[in-house]
């Protein structure tokens, strides 16, 4: 597809899920049908939550590939960028709430359901955690001008060839989620990635926890704005006593110009409310 078709399309954005596939799947669905859009992106960590085991795992994630296949087969694109919780079933390295015995399981699934690191909608980068300059000068051969689309090809190209070293680059986390190397595209933090942006690219990313779409404005060396853009999108998080963090808020992206989708435009539940609902019937029967 080329970069004139891909400003043509309405591309819906999606936080993570972690399990609640078929709860925010179902909103996706509304905005499908009310605002005629023929893409959705998925911002990743489809795996995982505070309290879940391997049943609500592996409901979440048939959920998941239903929807997909189905979605897929009716002309509309999906396309699903993986999270740092999803990485740790494909490198097989237990993390924060992995569920060690679907390994294979969930790597089928990802697989057949074509997940990669990165997609451009419009003209922004969509990542899970964001590509910082240090990260991507340490093992990105980038040009002196480079494209969104060209690190999306770059990141997708580590990945596909599985080698453990670029994975391992990939994986990688800074102080600012507990580690001690360079934030990669899968872990770097909020503040990891406001502080050393990657310059003049609009990037679009889920993993930190925000109450709703967060637009920040990219700042240059001199500390004037500039017009490139960071937009965080992880509004269907909870918190581990299973509060809500965020409104369940989407990004629309109409070629270049972004806007907010609220649940109250779709005229659906709010956030809060439905996923206490589903904290009732999918978690607390369980603990």
């Amino acid at each position: 597809m080329t970069t004139s078709d891909q400003e043509k399309q309405r591309a819906l954005v999606v936080g993570d899920m972690h399990l609640k596939e078929e709860l925010i799947l179902g909103r996706v669905d509304a905005a499908i049908s009310q605002l005629g859009v023929d893409r959705v992106v998925c911002c990743g960590d489809y795996c995982d939550e505070w309290n879940s085991n391997c049943l609500t795992m592996r409901d979440a994630l048939d959920s998941l590939s239903y929807w997909v296949r189905g979605k897929r087969k009716r002309g509309i694109q999906v396309d699903l960028v993986l999270g740092n919780h999803d990485m740790s079933y494909l490198r097989r390295i237990p993390g924060p709430g992995t569920h060690v015995g679907l390994f294979d399981e969930v790597e089928n699934i990802l697989d057949e359901l074509r997940a990669r690191m990165a997609c451009v909608a419009g003209n922004c980068l969509v990542t899970h955690a964001g590509v910082t300059k240090q990260w991507a000068d340490q093992h990105l051969n980038l040009e002196d001008e480079y494209s969104a689309h060209d690190i999306c090809c770059a990141l997708n190209a580590m990945f596909e060839h599985r080698n453990e070293d670029d994975l391992a680059a990939l994986d990688s986390a800074g102080p600012g989620r507990g580690g001690f190397e360079i934030p990669g595209p899968l872990w770097a933090d909020q503040s990891e990635l406001y502080s050393n942006p990657l310059p003049g690219i609009h990037q679009i990313v889920g993993h930190t926890p925000v109450e709703s779409i967060d637009l920040w404005q990219i700042p240059s060396e001199d500390g004037v704005h500039t017009t490139a853009k960071l937009v965080f999108c992880d509004t269907f998080g909870l918190s581990r006593d299973l509060t809500p963090i965020g409104d369940g808020s989407m990004l629309l992206v109409e070629g270049k110009p972004i806007r907010t989708v609220t649940p109250d435009e779709l005229d659906l539940t709010p956030w809060p409310v439905a996923s206490l609902d589903w904290m009732e019937t999918c978690v607390l029967p369980f603990l």
